[in-house]
C-alpha cells in the first residue's frame, strides 16, 4: 500500500492544508506515502518516502523554454525552519488578490492544459514510487483534477477525493466570465467525483450533498488536532486577551474589526483595557487598515513554529471568525476551519463570531464548545460572558475537550483512513 497524496501545498506545519494532511496521515508510515504539489514552497517535515513539485513558474517555463517542469525536492532542504514560501520574493506574487479574478484563473488554467507537466520526469519518479492509490485535495484550480484524473488513468490506481471546501453546491455568479469558469471547474470536479472510489469529506452537510448528488461512496473524517488533548481546563479568572491566529481575508477582517470596536465600547465603559490580538500573515495595507483607529486591536504578525505554541498556549481566550456576507457565507458554508480542532483541544476557552448557517459554527452551536455570537448584536453579550462568566467558561471548555476526542482525534481520524485506503487499493 502506497498512497500518492496530490495537493497545492506540501504536508507541513506552517499552513492549513498541510497541518491537516499531517493530521489525516499520521497513523500511516513515511514509506507508505509520496506527494505531488505545486506550490512554490519546501515541506518542514519529513513525512513522505519522497515529495515532488511542480510550480506555476515552471509550467509557464516551459511553454517558452521547452524544458521539463518539476523535479523532486532534495531530502537535505526539508527542515523545521523552512518558511512559507522557498524564495520570500513569491509572497507578493501568490498572495495578489487579483489571482482571484476569472480571467486569471482561467489563463493559469490555460497555462496547465497546454505544459508538459506529465513528463519524463514525473512518470519516472512515479515509477520509482509506485503508488497504489491517489489522495487528492483540489480546489479551485481545475488543473489539479487533471492531475489525478490522468495519473489514475496512466498507471490504473483508484482516486479517494478529500473535499473539504466547497466549490460546486455554490449560487451562480454575477459575471459571465466567472459563470463560464465555474461551469468549467463544476464539469471538472464532477469528473473527479464520477471517477473517484471514495469521498472523504470535513463535515455532515458535505457528506449529504455530495452523496445524494453523485452516489459515490463518502466518509466525514473532521480535523484532528495536531497536538495533544488537554486533560485540564486551561481557564484564566481574569483574562485580558483574545487571541486569533490565522487568515483574515473572506471578510474575516470586518468580522474582526466589529469585535474590536466592541471591545473598545466595553474598555471605555467600564475602565478596562482588554485587547484583541491578531496573529496574522497578512500584509495587503487596504485590509489591514481597517483596524485603523481601534485601540483594541493589536496585530502581533505571522507566528509559526515555537513561537506559535508559545502564543497560542499562553492565549487567554481563543477566537474563531466568519463573514455575514452572502459571498463569504457561500465560499465557507460547508468547511470547518483547521484552528477549530486546535482550540477545542486546548483546554482554553474559545469564542465564535460568525452566520450560525456555515459548518464550523453549527458544530460548535450544537456541541455548546464554544461561547458565541451569531449577530453584531450578540457580540457584547458574548464578550462579557468570555471575560466574566466562570461557569460559562467552565462548561464550555468540558464540552470542547469532550468533542476533541469524539471528533478531532487524529490517532482515530488516521485510522479510519487507513481502513478506506486498504479497502480501494485492493
Amino acid at each position: 500500500m502506497k498512497v500518492l497524496i496530490i495537493s497545492h501545498l506540501p504536508m507541513a506545519t506552517k499552513n492549513n492544508i498541510g497541518k491537516t494532511l499531517l493530521s489525516l496521515f499520521s497513523e500511516f508510515r513515511k514509506e507508505e506515502l509520496c506527494q505531488l504539489y505545486i506550490y512554490p514552497t519546501i515541506p518542514d517535515v519529513d513525512r513522505c518516502s519522497s515529495y515532488y513539485r511542480v510550480t506555476d513558474k515552471e509550467a509557464l517555463l516551459s511553454l517558452i523554454k521547452f524544458k521539463e517542469p518539476g523535479k523532486e525536492i532534495a531530502k537535505k532542504l526539508i527542515n523545521k525552519d523552512q518558511g512559507l514560501y522557498e524564495n520570500a520574493d513569491d509572497e507578493s506574487l501568490y498572495r495578489n488578490k487579483k489571482n482571484k479574478s476569472a480571467l486569471r484563473r482561467l489563463m493559469r488554467d490555460a497555462v496547465w492544459q497546454v505544459s508538459n507537466w506529465y513528463n519524463s520526469g514525473l512518470k519516472a519518479w512515479l515509477e520509482r514510487e509506485k503508488p497504489t492509490c491517489i489522495f487528492v485535495a483540489p480546489g479551485a484550480a481545475r488543473f489539479v483534477y487533471n492531475f489525478a484524473l490522468k495519473i489514475s488513468k496512466k498507471l490504473g490506481i483508484p482516486i479517494i477525493t478529500y473535499i473539504c471546501d466547497e466549490y460546486y453546491f455554490v449560487k451562480d455568479p454575477t459575471t459571465l466570465l466567472e459563470g463560464f469558469r465555474l461551469k468549467l471547474l463544476k464539469n471538472k470536479i464532477e469528473a473527479l467525483v464520477n471517477n473517484s472510489s471514495h469521498l472523504v469529506v470535513i463535515c455532515e452537510e458535505l457528506k449529504s450533498a455530495y452523496t445524494e448528488k453523485f452516489g459515490t461512496q463518502a466518509t466525514t473524517l473532521m480535523t484532528g488536532t495536531s497536538y495533544e488533548i488537554s486533560d485540564s481546563l486551561k481557564i484564566v479568572d481574569d483574562p485580558k486577551d483574545i487571541c486569533y491566529f490565522g487568515n483574515i481575508r473572506c471578510n474575516r477582517y470586518i468580522s474582526l474589526a466589529e469585535i474590536g470596536r466592541q471591545l473598545d465600547g466595553i474598555n471605555a465603559e467600564l475602565n478596562k483595557d482588554y485587547k484583541l490580538k491578531i496573529y496574522t500573515s497578512e500584509k495587503d495595507k487596504e485590509i489591514l487598515s481597517t483596524f485603523d483607529g481601534i485601540r483594541s486591536v493589536k496585530l502581533c504578525g505571522f507566528v509559526m513554529g515555537e513561537a506559535f505554541k508559545k502564543a497560542f498556549s499562553e492565549s487567554h481566550l481563543l477566537l474563531h471568525i466568519e463573514a455575514f456576507d452572502e459571498k463569504s457565507i457561500d465560499y465557507v458554508k460547508h468547511s470547518v476551519s483547521t484552528k477549530i480542532a486546535d482550540s477545542l483541544a486546548s483546554g482554553i476557552p474559545l469564542l465564535a463570531y460568525g452566520p450560525e448557517c456555515v459548518s464550523s459554527m453549527k458544530h460548535l452551536i450544537r456541541n455548546k464548545c464554544a461561547i458565541t455570537a451569531i449577530s453584531e448584536k450578540d457580540l457584547r453579550q458574548m464578550l462579557l460572558k468570555a471575560f466574566n462568566d466562570i461557569e460559562a467558561k467552565d462548561l464550555a471548555v468540558k464540552n470542547a475537550l469532550a468533542v476533541a476526542k469524539e471528533y478531532h482525534n487524529s490517532k482515530e481520524t488516521s485510522l479510519k483512513l487507513k481502513e478506506i485506503v486498504k479497502t480501494v487499493s485492493k
